[in-house]
């Protein structure tokens, strides 16, 4: 039977309050959350609700992905697998900095192909094994705890503060959570391959955000303050892939204040401001617009380089991913140097990856590549290294360098570009005298800003295609040194 689309009849809606159709995501939560932490929990008790309220501190956001679904999606169109087959859903929790759109933590859980032996991961890792509350757990030099619970199931929390950690085991004051995100724990997993839900109740001001959308084309003859005040007004959104294709994307925001009047421009409005913001997703100008009550909705497929972009906000997964490759693959007590290949060989593999990811993505703004190329570095750091041969590091830190590097040169180039364009703002045209007499010019302010923005693109183009070519010639060379010193194809 093919799958079911979230634009059935039966579809969820983000204010849906059917108690049937959310019981079985909402059980699971609890289901995972008791059998990886190990407390006490009866049937009744089995919601979404408890997995919020034992969290560290309130979260705002939360998520979930089934790794196979989202992956044969991206295989159907061609891209590349998003997260290894050894992990089979994710589910998560997060207080995500909104202006940053980074986590100040994360916690959540897997459901892995191989148990996890918290003794057997801790030697792997290079961490140890400690003990809360009777629950093992186990401390990994990249900043993550994880707790390893019955049924192949596995639980995260990042960063590794045990003060957090002990809080999410023993927690039972309870915190009052966001009835946004409650509202979105109603759909049924069996719908979808990924969901990630973000309350942003609060997050925006009407003042500066009028500012901000000052000179945008897409709002046409509505006016700033108008349509600042009605999405300042924002409850929070939510990101939807069902499991027939990723066409069938939707993304959902809830106000406060009915969002009718914005329909028109919501889909050309939601791409420039995402380009504005440099996290350009051209495609979504082409996204269908619809609005019910206070919710709006734009549907539409859906690139790789956007749902890598939306994957990489949050890390757990990929920690998830380590943990379960590291207790795969190899013989059963590997010597330092099998060892010493395999994680090199990982760690050149992951580097890759995430090199192939910047180089498909397509920024439509100098800004918005500057931004990639930041976070993507960003992803390299985060790389764990222990046991990974030095030489290899040093691989990754010099990829790292030259993605920040451009980035660097991006921004410092349209910062100069900026200065020019308001010195050029002061003239508009005139008489001019020099050795070939005088003269009128009759360019305009418009006519030079365009040129010095052609300009910028292009050395921000130029140095970042040099950066790429750079990293290949950084790779072959980390290719044939590894391939001979390990003896096996890097």
């Amino acid at each position: 039977m093919a799958p079911r689309s979230l634009n059935d009849d039966t579809t969820f809606s983000p204010l849906q309050s059917d108690d049937t159709m959310s019981l079985k995501i909402r059980s699971f939560f609890a289901i995972a959350l008791s059998l990886a932490i190990s407390f006490p929990a009866t049937a009744q008790d089995e919601k979404l609700e408890l997995l919020l309220n034992r969290s560290p501190s309130p979260p705002n956001a939360m998520g979930y992905v089934n790794i196979g679904s989202l992956n044969q999606l991206m295989d159907d169109a061609g891209m590349s697998p998003s997260v290894s087959e050894n992990v089979d859903d994710f589910w998560f929790i997060s207080d995500l900095d909104i202006s940053k759109l980074q986590p100040k933590w994360e916690a959540g859980y897997a459901t892995v192909k191989q148990p996890v032996e918290a003794s057997k991961l801790a030697k792997r890792l290079g961490g140890y094994v400690d003990e809360i509350a009777n629950q093992k757990v186990v401390w990994s030099p990249d900043q993550t705890y994880f707790v390893p619970g019955k049924e192949n199931r596995l639980g995260m929390l990042r960063p590794a503060d045990r003060s957090l950690l002990t809080q999410w085991i023993n927690d039972d004051r309870g915190y009052n959570f966001s009835s946004y995100l409650q509202s979105q724990s109603k759909p049924p997993e069996d719908y979808l391959s990924l969901m990630l839900a973000i309350d942003l109740h609060g997050a925006f001001s009407p003042v500066p955000m009028t500012k901000k959308l000052e000179g945008l084309t897409s709002l046409k003859s509505k006016r700033p303050e108008a349509v600042a005040s009605i999405l300042a007004s924002i409850d929070g959104v939510s990101v939807l892939i069902g499991r027939r294709g990723l066409n069938e994307c939707i993304v959902r925001a809830s106000f406060s204040k009915a969002p009718a009047s914005l329909e028109p421009i919501a889909a050309e409005l939601l791409a420039e401001l995402m380009e504005r913001g440099g996290s350009a997703a051209p495609e979504v100008a082409t996204w269908k617009v619809s609005t019910k009550e206070n919710v709006l909705s734009l549907q539409g497929p859906i690139t790789e380089s956007t749902l890598s972009g939306l994957m990489g906000i949050f890390s757990l997964q990929d920690r998830a991913q380590q943990a379960n490759n590291l207790g795969t693959g190899g013989s059963a007590n590997p010597s330092k140097s099998e060892q010493a290949a395999y994680r090199s060989k990982k760690y050149f593999d992951d580097v890759n990856k995430i090199v192939e990811q910047t180089r498909k993505h397509s920024s439509q703004t100098t800004g918005a590549l500057a931004k990639w190329n930041d976070a993507r570095a960003r992803k390299i750091d985060e790389l764990g290294t222990l046991g990974v041969d030095d030489a290899m590091i040093q691989f990754g830190t010099n990829v790292g360098e030259l993605l920040r590097g451009n980035a660097l040169t991006v921004r410092q180039g349209n910062i100069d570009a900026g200065k020019i364009k308001a010195n050029q703002g002061l003239y508009n045209g005139g008489y001019y005298n020099n050795s070939d007499g005088y003269g009128y010019d009759f360019n305009s302010t418009a006519d030079y800003n365009r040129v010095t923005a052609a300009k910028t693109r292009g050395n921000a183009y130029a140095d970042y295609k040099d950066a790429l070519y750079q990293i290949d010639q950084l790779t072959a060379a980390t290719r044939r040194t590894m391939t001979e010193k390990f003896q096996i194809q890097f």
